[in-house]
C-alpha cells in the first residue's frame, strides 16, 4: 500500500507542502500534526482517491478553505462554502479596532450590528470575545444581517458550533432595511456598533484577482460598482433618512480597499456631514478599516 512519504513525492510539484499536508489530513480526518509525523502511515484505496480528487481541485486553484469546507478567524473555525467570502486575516483588523474601541467606551449596554454577515466570522468573533467577563458589557445584542439565504445558513451553523446562536439574530435583507422593520425610526435605546465589510472591489481591482478568487468566490460579495463605493454609499442613504430621529451614539467599522482612504471622507460627508472619520491600517500596514463616529 502507498503511504504518506509517497504521496509528498507524488505531488510536490503541484502543490507546496502545507496545502498538501493539509489535505492529506483532511481526507484522513486527523491533523496536519499526525500527518508530518506519521510519514510511513498505509492509505486505503478510498483515501488515495479522496486525496487525489482534492489534489485535482486545488491544482485548479480552488481556494483550500472550500476543500477544507472550513477556515480559522480569530482563533475560532468556521465553515465556509462557496456561497460566503472566505474569511481573511486583514478583516481581523477590524475586529481589533471594535474591541479597542469597547475598552476604552462607557461599559453601557450594546447593539451590535453586522452589516454583509457572510459566515458570520465578524459578528461571532465579537460575541465570542465579548461573553467574556473582562469586557464586563452586559445584556448587549447581536444582530448579523445578509441579502444573501444561503449566507445565514452558514452563518447559523456557524454560532451555533461557536456556543453563540442564542446571543445572535440573523436577520435576511438589504444591509440595515430589517432593523428598520424591528426598531421603527432605528430607535435603539442604547448605543449601535456597526460592523461591515460589504463588496468594496472596483472592476480593475476585481479583474486583477488571483484565479482562486474571481473563479470561486461569490462576485457579489467582492465587487461594488462607483470604484468599489456603491454599497457604502447604500448604507450611508440609509443612515442619512434616520439619523435625524436617532438619539444614542453610533459608531461605524468598514472594512475598505487601501486606496479609498482618500475618497471616502468626501463621501461619507455627503451624506452624514456630522461624521467624524479614522481609518486604521491592517498588520501588513495598508489602510483597511474606517470608523465613523455619528
Amino acid at each position: 500500500m502507498r503511504t504518506i512519504t509517497d504521496i509528498r513525492k507524488e505531488y510536490f510539484k503541484k502543490l507546496d507542502y502545507l496545502d498538501l499536508e493539509l489535505i492529506i489530513a483532511h481526507a484522513l480526518k486527523k491533523s496536519r500534526e499526525f500527518v508530518v509525523s506519521h510519514l510511513e502511515y498505509e492509505l486505503s484505496e478510498a483515501r488515495l482517491a479522496a486525496i487525489q480528487s482534492f489534489v485535482v481541485r486545488r491544482a485548479k486553484h480552488e481556494p483550500l478553505a472550500y476543500i477544507l469546507g472550513h477556515k480559522e478567524f480569530y482563533g475560532f473555525d468556521f465553515k465556509v462554502t462557496p456561497n460566503t467570502l472566505i474569511p481573511r486575516p486583514e478583516t481581523e483588523s477590524l475586529v481589533e479596532d471594535v474591541l479597542r474601541h469597547l475598552q476604552a467606551a462607557d461599559r453601557g449596554q450594546k447593539t451590535v450590528i453586522d452589516i454583509g454577515t457572510g459566515s458570520g466570522n465578524i459578528i461571532i468573533s465579537l460575541a465570542r470575545i465579548l461573553s467574556d467577563s473582562k469586557f464586563q458589557i452586559p445584556n448587549s445584542k447581536f444582530y448579523g444581517i445578509d441579502i444573501s439565504k444561503e449566507a445565514l445558513r452558514i452563518a447559523k451553523h456557524n454560532a451555533k458550533s461557536n456556543g453563540v446562536s442564542e446571543k445572535i439574530k440573523f436577520l435576511h435583507g438589504n444591509l440595515l432595511e430589517p432593523m428598520f422593520e424591528i426598531h421603527s425610526a432605528f430607535r435603539i435605546p442604547h448605543s449601535i456598533i456597526i460592523t461591515a465589510n460589504l463588496p468594496y472591489l472596483s472592476r480593475e481591482i476585481y479583474d486583477a484577482t488571483l484565479p482562486n478568487v474571481k473563479k470561486y468566490e461569490p462576485k457579489s460579495a467582492l465587487y461594488s460598482p462607483d470604484e468599489g463605493l456603491a454599497h457604502y454609499e447604500a448604507l450611508f442613504k440609509q443612515l442619512e433618512k434616520t439619523i435625524a430621529n436617532y438619539g444614542p451614539q453610533i459608531e461605524i467599522f468598514l472594512e475598505i480597499s487601501p486606496e479609498q482612504k482618500t475618497k471616502l471622507p468626501k463621501l461619507i460627508k455627503k451624506h452624514l456631514p456630522d461624521a467624524r472619520v479614522e481609518f486604521r491600517k491592517d498588520l501588513a500596514g495598508k489602510w483597511r478599516v474606517c470608523h465613523i463616529a455619528l
